[in-house]
């Protein structure tokens, strides 16, 4: 038992002695980790502890890894020889693992000291990818990633330069389905499906869109921001699930993938029963059953794209949010102002009277619409004050006589507070100009740092209103440095 608990005792001693020797191997202890320092010195540990984080799985020496990944920052951040850059796409693999932002970023770097004077900055890039990706593929205890794994179905087909493409003669944007499912014909009881997907762009992740159509049942393309698609019940046919993904408003030169299946028909509505059951009273049945079918089928699809309708619509009507906010406002003023709440009381109420009142209306006249806006702007200058500026270059001809899809002022004047900051050092100035023939909302474009969820939902929203009442087009984009919304007004 003594030489066990002795020849244990070594064992220990020797493993922290390895441990510190390991150490002082890769970043000698004298180097301390401080912003002050010129790092350009300790140039020489740099590719050793890039390695080292390299080929060390997770969960192992967190201490020195932690150290390392600091000391490389550091160097980074102090250096003046290597720069790396740090695209949008580099927070997806960021959210998968915190590590790979080191990783990403030793990639880089390593390829840059390696390669003194290379000026092809693809070489680069593709380093810092292939770093991550070598880190994932070797089994160092990083979870399972859609995402990366169909970023090394991209390296393996020789296809990964093709994300940092931009002269259009080939495809950079790629979108996947999980494989799921293993067949493609399922019983009549099997009709729950839940599609995954994954969409990668690398060069301007932000702008990427996906939307999805099953053909056989809901024959429109509907705009989806999560990377999933369920449908719960789906009667017996035969389907063609597809995705697209793509950078352009229009889904031009979308990348596409797809999934063909069909649910069987119960036995009861087989050929070979309605040729053992060919009687009047059976066909009598048996027209009952197919006009029950496509009586169920055809209220299925009015009630989802009624469904999917009202919810758009309310969501971008009604923002939890900003009822919040609103009554936060409320409260301050009841408390220094009670006058002044109370004013702003009868705005909100005013407000959300109108929205419940409006909601189900096609058409509106813009004087209608105009006192809804003016109430939604009271209550937003009691919050933000001289942060907010609304000027309005509207006729009084005009106001009595066009007509506009209700709430759509409220909502384009909303998009743009939510996507643009509001400060004193930086307000928000939006202009309504409007002519005989269509409406004009314009701000100046000062971007949050994070978007909100979401982005576009508004206005595909009010698109669709828009084309339930007219062929006319609502237009809207960047023209200089002013984000600019046209309307037609009927």
């Amino acid at each position: 038992m003594k030489l066990k608990l002795l020849g244990l005792l070594i064992f220990t001693c020797c493993l922290q002695k390895n441990t510190a020797i390991a150490q002082d191997t890769v970043l000698p202890a004298n180097v301390v980790l401080d912003e002050r320092f010129n790092y350009n010195r300790y140039q020489p540990y740099v590719i050793p502890s890039i390695h080292w984080l390299q080929q060390t799985p997770l969960g192992t020496e967190k201490a020195l890894r932690k150290r390392l990944d600091n000391f490389i920052m550091l160097w980074l951040q102090k250096n003046n020889t290597v720069v790396v850059n740090m695209p949008e796409y580099l927070i997806k693999f960021q959210n998968i693992n915190n590590e790979f932002y080191f990783l990403y970023a030793g990639g880089w770097m390593k390829y840059a000291l390696q390669h003194m004077g290379d000026s092809v900055r693809l070489n680069y890039y593709m380093a810092s990818v292939n770093s991550v990706l070598d880190y994932y593929t070797s089994d160092k205890g990083v979870k399972q990633s859609d995402y990366l794994d169909y970023l090394v179905k991209l390296r393996k087909e020789g296809r990964l330069t093709d994300l940092y493409d931009t002269s259009g003669k080939v495809k950079n944007t790629f979108v996947y389905l999980r494989p799921t499912y293993t067949k493609s014909k399922f019983q009549p009881d099997e009709n729950y499906f839940n599609f995954h997907f994954t969409a990668i762009n690398f060069l301007d992740p932000k702008s990427l869109a996906c939307r999805y159509k099953l053909e056989g049942y809901y024959n429109e393309w509907v705009p989806v921001n999560d990377e999933f698609v369920i449908f719960p019940k789906l009667p017996p046919g035969d389907y063609n699930f597809r995705i697209q993904a793509s950078m352009m408003p229009d889904f031009s030169n979308a990348d596409e993938a797809n999934f063909k299946f069909t649910i069987l028909k119960p036995w009861y509505k087989e050929t070979w029963f309605y040729i053992l059951s060919a009687t009047l009273a059976l066909a009598g049945i048996l027209i009952l059953m197919r006009r029950r079918e496509r009586s169920v089928r055809n209220m299925a699809q009015l009630q989802q794209q009624r469904m999917m309708f009202e919810y758009d619509h309310l969501r971008s009507q009604i923002n939890p949010h900003f009822l919040f906010n609103s009554l936060n406002t409320l409260t301050g003023l009841i408390e220094e102002e009670p006058r002044k709440a109370i004013a702003y009381t009868e705005n909100l109420s005013d407000l959300y009277r109108n929205v419940l009142a409006y909601r189900s209306e096609d058409l509106v006249y813009l004087q209608e619409e105009l006192e809804i806006l003016d109430n939604y702007i009271h209550i937003q200058e009691s919050r933000f004050g001289e942060a907010l500026n609304v000027e309005l270059q509207i006729r009084a001809e005009i106001r009595q006589t066009k007509k506009i899809v209700p709430l759509a002022l409220q909502l384009l004047v909303e998009n743009a507070m939510k996507h643009n900051v509001v400060s004193k050092t930086m307000p928000l100035h939006i202009v309504i100009h409007a002519t005989s023939d269509s409406i004009t909302i314009t701000n100046n474009i000062q971007a949050k740092i994070s978007k909100e969820k979401g982005v576009g939902l508004g206005l595909n929203n009010l698109r669709r209103r828009y084309a339930m009442a007219t062929n006319k087009p609502i237009n809207f984009g960047v023209v200089g440095d002013k984000y600019v919304v046209t309307l037609p007004l009927l």
